[in-house]
């Protein structure tokens, strides 16, 4: 039988030092050669990287379509780069109410990301580019690791829909930044145990630092990882003292980050020091599939996921198949440790699956999270695909092609929705241009705050959206977060879900402008007894109100 070692494998058994363990093939290796060869050979295969191509370019198609990406935190994330990047523009006018503050916190990969890229092709189009990479990074790790582990590259297919989770449809883009770096550093650290060098040291201690930028949730489960990862390359204990190096800057910035840094978000001053909600396992079990691909209204995203898992299904029965004819013929096992480097990624997914079970679904202490656990579905089903080792060559690589359609439909079907979504903003779109510059505005959202499209509610931190489309200052932003700003001065404004809650004489007296979504007819926010205000404009759910200067 083949050996299963990487194709990166150090020294061959020719040149091995005698009696050398940490450095040569694990004796006993039983992992067949799935992927039909290193590297190099997987281009080849013109059929996979037509394939392959066809879906990355689908996979941004709802991303560059449309201009109001129905994400739910987005407005609020991007806001926060908006007043970073465009800080000292007299039009954003952001030194009125904002103070920079610029120290290395949680949350900040994808802000710094985001407005570097902003100084090249602006902030949207940066935005865009930043969303693009994180749902292009998911496939190329799934990818290098099938690659790094001896399997079929045809397994990153199933990947691809993986972007388009719960948190994508919520908008958590420092969480999501995160999810790329930590794929790409786990195929890192793994090459880096495989084969020490300089430069892979370095993507290690990047990726690591990165990671540490990007969100706790992440940081935590990405040393997570890094433990399973290296309990799976032991006895090879010179190697795994050689990994070590690389992670001292991204372990300073954690030390630094609990002893220095403070936030708003984090709040021991009273009370327990943690304070979760847990669900019943089989909730959890039951949920999966919506935590995993459920992003917008309608059955289908979740059916597709179903798709993926009858192919996933298919390929693990051929699989206990080849593997019980092994055993028949009498075809060695291996040790222990031999099959937990053969196996690494059931190894992670089993660390992932850990994390869903016993982390709890929502944190009230020391950060208000909401949905913590189910974020880690999508890690599990990237890992689970992966630990697959079917040899997908001729005709057998036809039973991919239910997750390749699904993994093409899926981008297509959000696209479509994104699009009634974007078309029923264009007059509020048209509202906010229309504003002089240097006005003050409100956007508020009333019931019902859904949107056909959506599962979530859209257009609850659009406030933000007028700060970045017009400047000023949005009552909506992430103002407990410590980066990349700090609040120096407010307006009054009700609760970004609560616009019913407004009142004239109370925010009204600071605004110029009020945008209102859904106005009743029969319940105008301004009466006759608010002669100040008048409205000037109204298309579709929208209504503007000038106040007489």
């Amino acid at each position: 039988m083949p050996s299963s070692t990487p194709p990166d494998r150090e020294l061959s058994p020719a040149t091995r030092a005698p009696g050398s363990v940490a450095s040569g093939p694990r004796a006993g290796a039983a992992e067949p050669d799935a992927g039909g060869g290193g590297p190099r050979r997987w281009t080849h295969d013109r059929l996979f990287v037509a394939t392959f191509a066809l879906l990355a370019a689908a996979a941004v198609v709802p991303i560059w379509r449309v201009r109001f990406l129905p994400l739910l935190d987005l407005p609020n994330h991007l806001a926060a780069v908006h007043i970073w990047h465009n800080f000292d523009a007299p039009w954003a006018r952001a030194k009125e109410f904002y103070e920079l503050s610029l120290t290395p916190a949680p949350y900040g990969a994808y802000h710094i990301l985001t407005h570097v890229i902003a100084h090249g092709v602006g902030l949207e189009d940066a935005n865009r580019i930043v969303l693009s990479s994180y749902v292009l990074a998911i496939p190329a790790a799934a990818l290098g690791w099938a690659l790094r582990t001896r399997r079929s590259p045809w397994l990153s297919i199933l990947t691809f829909p993986l972007a388009f989770s719960l948190s994508w449809a919520c908008g958590f883009l420092p969480f999501l930044v995160g999810v790329a770096l930590l794929l790409l550093g786990v195929v890192a650290l793994d090459a880096q145990l495989e084969r020490p060098s300089r430069a892979r040291a370095a993507a290690v201690a990047l990726l690591s630092v990165g990671c540490g930028l990007s969100h706790p949730l992440i940081l935590f489960a990405y040393y997570v990882c890094v433990a399973a990862l290296m309990l799976c390359h032991a006895p090879r204990w010179s190697r795994i003292a050689r990994a070590l190096p690389p992670f001292v800057p991204a372990v300073a910035l954690l030390v630094w980050q609990l002893v220095a840094f403070e936030s708003p978000m984090v709040d021991l001053r009273s009370g327990p020091r943690f304070q979760g909600a847990w669900v019943p396992w089989h909730e959890m079990l039951r949920s999966f599939p919506e935590y995993t691909l459920d992003s917008v209204s309608g059955d289908l995203d979740t059916q597709l996921f179903w798709v993926l898992l009858a192919t996933a299904s298919l390929l693990l029965l051929g699989e206990l198949a080849r593997r019980s004819r092994a055993r028949a013929n009498g075809a060695p096992a291996g040790s222990l440790l031999d099959r937990l480097h053969d196996h690494r990624s059931l190894v992670l997914f089993a660390a992932m699956v850990v994390c869903y079970f016993l982390v709890p679904l929502h944190l009230a202490r020391p950060f208000d999270w909401w949905f913590v656990s189910g974020r880690f579905a999508p890690f599990i089903c990237f890992f689970g695909s992966l630990a697959l080792t079917a040899p997908l060559r001729g005709l057998s690589r036809l039973l991919m092609a239910p997750a390749a359609a699904a993994a093409l439909v899926l981008p297509l079907h959000l696209s479509e929705k994104y699009e009634r979504f974007d078309e029923r903003l264009r007059p509020f779109a048209r509202m906010v241009e229309r504003i002089p510059p240097g006005a003050e505005v409100l956007f508020l959202t009333l019931p019902p705050r859904t949107d056909e499209s959506l599962i979530i509610e859209g257009t609850n931190h659009f406030s933000s959206w007028v700060q970045i489309m017009r400047g000023g200052f949005s009552a909506d932003g992430w103002h407990n977060v410590g980066f990349p700003f700090r609040l120096k001065r407010s307006l009054p404004a009700p609760p970004p879900n609560r616009g019913e809650w407004f009142n004239p004489d109370v925010h009204g007296v600071a605004y110029d402008y009020v945008i209102i979504r859904n106005e009743r007819p029969d319940r105008p926010m301004f009466t006759a007894a608010h002669a100040a205000w008048r409205r000037i404009d109204q298309e579709g759910a929208f209504t503007m109100y000038e106040r007489s200067r």
